[in-house]
């Protein structure tokens, strides 16, 4: 009963014209409430406009190949120990001493650039704390013993 009456009240305020006016009555035997069911419309997402972030910077890219890698240390290299040679000369060698593989080993030769571990450990080279097959070590003690004129040390060298 309650429920009904709950629905009448419903009904009677949302009903057009109904509940207006003091003088709207509607007879209560009459009325047959029944439930029908609405479809729901779908939920609309009324979420605002997120808020943007500030751009960073793009972080720069990692080289796509050891070779591309290779070519950054030498410029880097370089460029802490300027050497006459282009960078390409020092490219062209470490193919030539070991195809641009870091673990090359060659009866008493090791690395990019085959050093002997004697030559490694010498006082000349700042690196000679680092693994001798360490590549970025490598190429910068080369550009260090090119910025220091030897060149003659490598056989591949362009005489």
């Amino acid at each position: 009963m309650i429920r009904q009456i709950l629905l009448l009240t419903l009904v009677l305020l949302l009903a057009p014209g109904c509940g207006t006016s003091p003088r709207t009555v509607l007879p209560t035997a009459s009325i047959r409430l029944r439930a029908q069911p609405r479809p729901l419309e779908p939920a609309r997402a009324s979420s605002p406009t997120p808020a943007r972030l500030p751009t960073a910077p793009a972080p720069t890219p990692a080289p796509a190949t050891p070779a591309d890698q290779y070519q950054a240390w030498m410029a880097e290299a370089r460029a802490q120990y300027p050497y006459g040679e282009p960078l390409e000369t020092m490219h062209a060698v470490m193919l030539c001493e070991s195809s641009g593989d870091p673990n090359a080993v060659n009866s008493s030769y090791y690395g990019l650039f085959q050093y002997q571990l004697s030559t490694w450990a010498g006082d000349w080279n700042p690196y000679r704390d680092q693994p001798i097959l360490d590549a970025r070590a490598q190429i910068f003690a080369t550009a260090k013993a090119w910025a220091d004129g030897n060149q003659h040390w490598w056989g591949c060298y362009p005489a």
